[in-house]
């Protein structure tokens, strides 16, 4: 009976323990078409590269950054961080001003509207916050996001806000300062942003490439299941570009990396919007 038991216990744990560990947990990238190499080819993302295209015009470059938080969401760590468990973890919904000299800010993120809050489960919503974020918007000289979906984008649907997506594969020059990163291998919407402002603070806002500290510091990916639904060779792209925020923050230590939902305060910002 003992050894019958013991037989049936086993297979459990194989016909469950396999499945998920592979869904759940492991978080290799794992192999299939589409594999993008972020750190080579016509759009290599260095350093270098990116304080060039930041001081090419000569123009004065942005004077402070501030931040909204307009809400939280609990996600289960496993959605965000291969591995990082069930029980659900703290994400923030943010929105970035650039304070520009002369024109202007730049809005990076539009928030969440009160009307899509409930369907995007966010949690500790602040209205004020948001109501400041659409104030920035309607003043902006530019505004670019670093994903098309809801929690970035307004709660709009996807292709709703403007830009929509970038032709360009190659980082690119917005404004003084301000550099935008094409995710290439990702879906069409999906940016970072490189800043550096006139003080010589250096940030880059890595969105949805890498939504918490852990997923660049570690290399690790979200898990199997929170990606089932993406293209072949997703994974694949995903750990390139987060191979190439470790590159950029071994080559520039003091530069801030702002993971797209990683809670708390962000490093030297001058407070939140202006109303």
């Amino acid at each position: 009976m003992t050894r019958r038991l013991n037989i049936w216990l086993l297979s459990l744990l194989i016909i469950v323990g396999i499945p998920y560990y592979w869904y759940l947990i492991d978080p290799d990238a794992g192999s299939g078409p589409g594999e993008v190499n972020a750190g080579t080819g016509q759009a290599a993302v260095t350093m270098p590269r990116l304080r060039a295209l930041a001081a090419a015009s000569g123009a004065p470059l942005p004077r402070a950054l501030r931040v909204e938080t307009v809400g939280e969401r609990s996600i289960s760590g496993n959605m965000l961080v291969a591995g990082g468990g069930l029980r659900p973890v703290p994400t923030a919904v943010r929105a970035y001003q650039l304070v520009m000299p002369g024109t202007g800010p730049i809005v990076i993120d539009a928030g969440v509207a009160p009307e899509a809050v409930s369907a995007h489960d966010v949690e500790e919503f602040r209205p004020a916050a948001q109501r400041r974020v659409e104030l920035a918007l309607r003043r902006a000289s530019a505004m670019v996001l670093l994903s098309d979906r809801p929690v970035h984008n307004g709660g709009k649907a996807p292709g709703a806000q403007h830009p929509p997506g970038d032709p360009a594969l190659a980082p690119y020059a917005l404004a003084p300062g301000v550099v935008v990163i094409p995710a290439a291998g990702l879906e069409p919407a999906t940016r970072m942003i490189y800043v550096r402002l006139a003080g010589g603070r250096e940030y880059l806002f890595t969105g949805d490439v890498a939504k918490m500290d852990a997923n660049w510091r570690k290399s690790r990916l979200p898990a199997r299941f929170a990606t089932r639904d993406e293209p072949p060779g997703f994974r694949r792209a995903n750990l390139a570009w987060l191979t190439t925020i470790n590159a950029l923050h071994r080559a520039a230590p003091q530069m801030v990396i702002v993971s797209g939902h990683q809670p708390g305060k962000v490093p030297f910002s001058a407070g939140t919007f202006s109303d």
